[in-house]
């Protein structure tokens, strides 16, 4: 895929980030979204996961289900994925942690 191609990709998710009422940052040095003051439910976080090249994902995860919060840090290249309102199993912190990217959680 072209530089190109990955600019319209990612700019179509951008352009709902927005319309949710999240925001994002994209230069040459950092590519992140944030949505922590957006409840999503699993049908708006899902096109995530269709972001290339993005570094760190951070929003409030209250009403998402697992299965969605697992997929998230599979984006290849994503360095951390920041989840608001979210308390994770023991056993969920794990999975996700052999996943690549720092998961972190917290309370905002």
């Amino acid at each position: 895929m072209t530089s190109e191609e990955e600019s319209q990709v990612n700019q179509s998710i951008l352009d709902r980030v927005e319309a949710l009422g999240g925001g994002y940052v994209r230069d040459a040095e950092v590519f992140a979204v944030n949505l922590m003051g957006v409840a999503l439910d699993d049908d708006e976080a899902r096109p995530l996961c269709g972001l290339l090249s993005i570094q760190q994902i951070a929003l409030d995860a209250s009403q998402l289900s697992y299965g969605t919060i697992n997929a998230l840090p599979r984006i290849g290249g994503l360095q951390s994925l920041v989840l608001g309102r979210r308390a994770l199993s023991d056993s969920q912190r794990s999975e996700l942690g052999r996943l690549g990217p720092s998961v972190i959680e917290v309370d905002a």
